[in-house]
Order: structure tokens, then C-alpha cells, then sequence
């Protein structure tokens, strides 16, 4: 891979067929994942070798994107370049940059019910928009999916997570209420804000899905700190609290299949990022005591 300007200029000139001009370019991302760079006025996403979202795909990233246009403010497809045989040596899609910036949860002390008010705005907004499926077949296509990616990213079997998936199966709630698109990683680090309150745009849609949305509320509890939703009151629906408990433990579950494709990644050879080795670690580490509730 070569993110140098000139390769990342030709790569990105190529696409957008405009003139190489020898950009300004600045890496956003802190190497886990997505190699996101800022390029001039543009924002390229580098698919990596290998990482706890493996495969990447930015055409999958930008199918989402183009789903949600106009129905939450998020980034813009410009390009998708599919072909890793480019200046780059990855594949990787261009989007425009959304207004504002992202902060930490640290970071905001005042005024934090106006963020919380604006996040489940959002969410309720993309949450409107349904999908062709019911929300037991969304549970029971990801469900099939999340086993496929255990059984090649795992390096060992591993007793709790498979028994948490039966139970998941056994428990799927019987729900034939249309799915919705969910983003799949909603929280605080993946929105950008142009003031207190003030949503500019959110970030990173390669994991959305058609599910339940009770699953991206779920992911708030988890993931999200103090940024969570706990209401309808902007939210603006329903909240069933016994679909939201499955919710919460479907997504734990879920999460886990990150670790497992980080160390994949690492045992691999694809990447020589020892942090991913780290990450799979801890991830099989947790597993074992916070799965625990599958295993009676």
C-alpha cells in the first residue's frame, strides 16, 4: 500500500478524472481499521490488508451511503475504486467531508442533553427507513452470518460464543414487523458535530444492515458512554425493552467476531500491526466472562 501524495493524488485524479495537482493529505484514522485520509477537500477510505471489519469493501460502504442520501446527513459518495490495482495498491472509495468534528466523550462537559437530543433525532430519522425484510429474517440472516465469519476468522473454537449463538437462535424474537436500516456502529465516536448539539454528519456505515432498530439503540447502551438513548422523546419510537435486552446481547455477541478477524488478520501475515493481535486477545479474554449468561 502507498499513501504517499503523489500515489494517493494519482489515485484519486484518476477516479474523479480531474488533474493530479500533488494534494495536501493527512491521515484521520488511528490504524486499527479504515485507512481514512483527509486529501484537499475530499476524504479517501483505503481498504487495509486486514482488520477487525475484514473483508473490506468500499463498495459495500458505499452502497449504505447512497441508501441513506438525504435522509440523514452523512458523507457523499463521490467514487468507488474496487480495483486494487491503482497509484494506491488498495481499493478504496472517495466521499465528501461532513461539516464540523469529531470529539472525544471527554471532551464535552456542557450542554451534553443537547448531543443526546441530536444523536436520537438522527437515529429516528434513519430509522424510518425500512427494509424488505421482517425483523426475524434481519435476526436470522445476520445471525447466519455473524457463524460464518466465527467459523473463518476463529483460530480456535470457542465454547462461549458458540453456545451464545444457540441461544441467540433459540431466543430470536418472532417479530414480523418490517426491519429498518440500522447503521451498526452508532455512537458518540462516529458523529461529527458543528457545535453543541449541532449534528454535522455520521461516520462510518460499513457494518449497516437491515435489522432491528432496537440493535442500534442497544449499541448506544454499550458502546456510546454517556451518549446513550434511553426515551422516545426525540428518538421519536417506540422502545420495547424485552427486544432491546435481546438486542443487547445479540450485539455483544456480534462485537466479539471483530476480535477474532483482527487476530486472524495478525496470524495471517496480512498485517504486522501488533495492536490486533492485542485486540483478539482481549477479545477472547472477555468472551469468558461476559458470555456467561449462554452457558447457564
Amino acid at each position: 500500500m502507498d499513501l504517499s501524495p503523489a500515489a494517493v493524488g494519482r489515485a484519486v485524479a484518476e477516479v474523479l478524472d480531474g488533474a493530479d495537482t500533488g494534494p495536501r493529505v493527512e491521515r484521520l484514522d488511528r490504524g486499527f481499521s479504515w485507512v481514512t485520509l483527509a486529501v484537499d477537500d475530499v476524504i479517501v477510505r483505503v481498504a487495509p490488508m486486514g482488520g477487525p471489519l475484514d473483508p473490506y469493501d468500499p463498495e459495500a460502504e458505499a452502497t449504505n451511503l447512497r441508501r441513506v442520501e438525504g435522509v440523514v446527513p452523512a458523507p457523499r459518495v463521490l467514487a468507488v475504486q474496487p480495483d486494487p490495482d491503482n497509484p494506491i495498491g488498495r481499493p478504496f472509495g472517495v466521499h465528501t467531508r461532513v461539516p464540523g468534528q469529531v470529539l472525544r466523550l471527554g471532551e464535552v462537559t456542557e450542554r451534553r442533553p443537547d448531543y443526546i437530543a441530536a444523536a436520537a433525532l438522527a437515529l429516528g430519522k434513519l430509522h424510518s427507513l425500512s427494509a424488505p425484510v421482517t425483523v426475524a429474517e434481519a435476526y436470522d440472516a445476520e445471525l447466519d452470518r455473524t457463524e460464518a465469519v466465527y467459523r473463518r476468522a476463529a483460530p480456535d473454537r470457542h465454547p462461549e460464543f458458540e453456545a451464545a449463538l444457540e441461544w441467540l437462535r433459540s431466543h430470536r424474537p418472532d417479530c414480523n414487523e418490517s426491519a429498518v436500516w440500522c447503521h451498526g456502529d452508532f455512537r458518540f465516536a462516529n458523529l461529527s458535530w458543528t457545535g453543541p448539539g449541532e449534528l454535522g454528519g455520521i461516520l462510518d456505515w460499513e457494518r449497516a444492515w437491515p435489522g432491528d432498530p432496537m440493535c442500534d439503540v442497544a449499541f448506544t447502551h454499550r458502546f456510546s458512554g454517556w451518549c446513550t438513548i434511553d426515551d422516545s422523546a426525540d428518538y421519536g419510537h417506540p422502545l420495547d425493552q424485552e427486544r432491546l435486552a435481546y438486542a443487547a446481547r445479540f450485539e455483544r455477541v456480534r462485537s466479539f467476531t471483530a476480535s477474532m478477524r483482527a487476530i486472524r488478520a495478525w496470524l495471517d501475515g496480512r498485517s504486522h500491526d501488533s495492536r490486533l493481535l492485542t485486540i483478539g486477545r482481549r477479545g477472547e479474554q472477555a468472551m469468558q466472562t461476559e458470555l456467561d449468561w449462554a452457558i447457564g
